[in-house]
């Protein structure tokens, strides 16, 4: 989590930026911070609302950890693993269950190594997941990873 006045004054950083101004400290006593306080606050209680004030999401991880164990594989482990932390830079976690996005990373790792996974049965029905979802789950990721590196740069004292 996050200050609001920290997060006020990345966004007003980024504002200024965009609007090619020059770039001035929000002064946190004055009327714009106020506004933008109170906007954010307002967002803040909008998506809440909209999220059924449940704010916590259970984590694809151990879902992972259970099905690779029996596969005997740990770079396989890994990769999904990783790719599940990087889920979470993502929607995935509040558009699907977690069982989804645990079979999504694992597909997609599984493609990385090629390492068959059962297809007779699926193998993802076990986790009551679909085609479908563990589909959208690689094409979130292979969005993810076309995107050019974060360039991180501080924006306050």
């Amino acid at each position: 989590p996050r200050k609001a006045k920290h997060v006020l004054i990345v966004f007003h950083r980024m504002e200024c930026r965009r609007e090619n101004l020059p770039i001035q400290h929000l002064d946190v006593f004055s009327k714009k911070y106020s506004e933008l306080k109170n906007d954010l606050i307002r967002t803040e209680r909008h998506l809440l609302k909209e999220m059924g004030f449940i704010c916590h999401v259970e984590h694809p991880h151990k879902f992972i950890s259970n099905y690779l164990a029996t596969l005997g594989t740990p770079e396989l482990r890994q990769e999904a693993w990783n790719l599940a932390n990087d889920s979470l830079r993502t929607t995935l976690c509040v558009r699907f269950k977690s069982e989804v996005v645990a079979c999504g990373v694992v597909y997609a790792a599984a493609r990385r190594f090629q390492v068959p996974l059962p297809e007779n049965p699926p193998w993802w029905t076990v986790f009551d997941a679909d085609q479908s979802g563990i589909e959208e789950v690689c094409r979130v990721l292979a969005h993810l990873y076309s995107l050019p590196k974060a360039h991180y740069i501080p924006v306050y004292k």
